[in-house]
């Protein structure tokens, strides 16, 4: 089993939270975890448990695998890549598009 890289994981994390546009007071109030603490985690110099992780992924709307694994460079995530961009936009505007995701998924045969 391969070890967790936390340097990369920290980045990646501090990576999304930029793209989101929190400081790191906000994201650490939001997940309810010091600031200190987030500094540690985006540094790779502590390890977050799993439910601060999840908390974090949340606050970031990302799963916790693009976190551990490389899934950001992996193609075959593209959706993810694009559901995170659409996550932006107002509640509407997702709302549509994830609908239009699940009824071409759903008549995928036929297209």
């Amino acid at each position: 089993m391969n070890n967790i890289d936390y340097r990369s994981l920290g980045e990646k994390v501090r990576h999304k939270r930029r793209e989101a546009g929190y400081t790191q007071e906000k994201l650490a109030e939001i997940c309810d975890i010091s600031t200190g603490f987030l500094g540690h985690i985006e540094s790779g110099t502590r390890a977050p448990s799993l439910e601060t992780l999840y908390s974090i992924a949340c606050a970031l709307h990302s799963g916790i695998d693009y976190f551990i694994f490389d899934s950001a460079e992996d193609p075959d995530n593209l959706i993810e890549q694009i559901a995170s961009s659409v996550r932006s936009k107002d509640p509407r505007s997702y709302a549509r598009f994830c609908n239009t995701v699940r009824i071409l998924a759903e008549h995928i045969d036929e297209i």
